[in-house]
């Protein structure tokens, strides 16, 4: 992602999605920290939700998008990637929360 920041840098495009905060920031208005980190460390009681009407979150898009390469990665390094358990899911009627899922990665053969 850092290189990418780069090229945007030295080669800005209009109405780009990494160019207007990155030109917002190097004119001294307010900028954010990157989002680009997946961290399957977290609590489990961490919120992944992404909130409603006029709440809803504005990165909600983004966010999926990066999940889903994110995802797309792992498949792709991983291919033979299997489970090695059942998913295990949190007590809570309302909502539908998986709090774990055992996979056994393995590299693409050569």
């Amino acid at each position: 992602m850092s290189e990418t920041v780069e090229e945007r840098r030295r080669r800005p495009l209009d109405n780009d999605i990494l160019t207007l905060p990155i030109q917002a920031e190097e004119q001294g208005e307010a900028a954010y920290p990157p989002t680009s980190s997946l961290d399957l460390r977290r609590s489990a009681d961490a919120g992944v939700a992404f909130g409603g009407g006029a709440h809803y979150c504005i990165g909600a898009t983004l966010a999926r998008l990066e999940g889903r390469i994110a995802i797309e990665a792992l498949v792709s390094r991983f291919p033979e990637m299997e489970l090695a358990g059942p998913a295990v899911f949190a007590p809570r009627p309302s909502i539908r929360k998986m709090t774990s899922l055992p996979v056994r990665l393995r590299p693409a053969r050569a």
